[in-house]
């Protein structure tokens, strides 16, 4: 029998569907700059929840669990980042209320923010925030979020590349890059999720506290949704940066991608910068963002990681080449940079996982 403020009805394959009073609200928000992988996949995901599992296995009652809407600056169609068109369901000017906002992942610029001539979107951000909506965010789309104010002072996580550009131009944020989650609260505010696919664990956040954990493992199930584990940093790599023009930083980052395994290799670069020590400090932090041991450390893990990926060299070895000759030291260092211990990384990154492919 269904429950109280339900109905039965019957869908155009004749199974019984029961439809909540109310199903949760949710608007994914898409422009010019969409990539569409995120966007429909997580419209596919969620708008399956209470009806995938159960029309194609259990044969349960279909119960929508939620109202999924593209919508976009206007209601015309627009080609997206990805080059696809895309129809929106309706626009910012029509919505006014929702329980759930999500902003998918963004083609964007890993060095300039996205600019006032998005003005409309954010304060739109800001109302629906205002009214109490929650907002969430997929990789990229976090710098919208961002304009908007609404992650002043609080934890957030997008796309590792986009580190220096929230740095730099969003320094209220408390950027959380090695997470493929962030969130205060499981059922109130602001949620933003890791690189490209980890929308999918933005997804199953959303089901988990809105539908409840067994329609989560259910699209798990269903969507072959594999578990990304709770971080990023994995994933990460040393991106290129935005370009600064002190020449004599510069100089020394060009020197240590040659030279990263010498002994003391911060004495040289200070020595080779000819500036103080503080000085050099200093500066080389404004320019890069990284301490220069911090960053003579990420450039030998990033090292390391190429040749475990494409080696069969022992950690040992690698270690040695890249300028550690205590293997324990470097086997810490590697899993406090990247998550996974050496061996864990080339079981995941490694030739061998790819063979099956050839």
């Amino acid at each position: 029998m269904p429950e109280q403020g339900q109905t039965y009805h019957r869908c155009e394959k004749g199974a019984a569907v029961a439809e909540l009073e109310k199903p949760i609200s949710i608007c994914l928000f898409a422009s010019q700059y969409t990539t569409n992988s995120g966007l429909f996949g997580i419209y596919d995901t969620l708008s399956s929840v209470g009806a995938g599992w159960e029309t194609f296995v259990t044969g349960e009652p279909v119960q929508v669990r939620f109202a999924v809407k593209v919508v976009a600056p206007t209601n015309e169609a627009f080609r997206s980042g990805s080059g696809v068109m895309v129809t929106p369901d309706a626009s910012i000017d029509d919505v006014t209320e929702t329980d759930i906002c999500v902003l998918t992942g963004i083609s964007a610029s890993a060095t300039q923010p996205l600019g006032p001539e998005e003005a409309r979107v954010y304060d739109w951000l800001r109302d629906l925030h205002g009214r109490g909506t929650r907002l969430a965010s997929a990789c990229t789309a976090a710098l919208y979020l961002a304009e908007a104010g609404v992650l002043d002072n609080v934890e957030a996580t997008t796309h590792w590349a986009y580190g220096d550009l929230f740095r730099t131009h969003y320094p209220k944020v408390r950027l959380r890059l090695e997470k493929n989650l962030c969130f205060t609260d499981p059922h109130q505010g602001v949620v933003t999720s890791g690189g490209t696919t980890a929308w999918q664990e933005l997804a199953l956040f959303l089901i988990t506290n809105y539908a409840g954990m067994e329609q989560a493992v259910r699209a798990a199930k269903f969507w072959l949704l594999a578990d990304h584990g709770s971080l990023q940093s994995p994933f990460g790599a040393m991106p290129l940066g935005i370009p600064h023009g002190d020449s004599a930083i510069q100089a020394c980052q060009t020197w240590v991608a040659d030279n990263y395994a010498v002994e003391n290799p911060v004495s040289a670069m200070v020595a080779h910068a000819g500036l103080a020590p503080t000085t050099f400090a200093r500066r080389f932090r404004q320019a890069t963002g990284y301490t220069p041991k911090h960053y003579v450390q990420t450039v030998r893990v990033e090292e390391a990681k190429q040749l475990l990926e494409s080696t069969d060299a022992s950690v040992e070895q690698i270690g040695l080449e890249v300028g550690y000759e205590d293997a324990p030291s470097f086997r810490r260092l590697f899993k406090r940079t990247t998550g996974l211990s050496p061996a864990e990384h080339r079981k995941m990154f490694g030739r061998r996982r790819f063979d099956r492919y050839s």
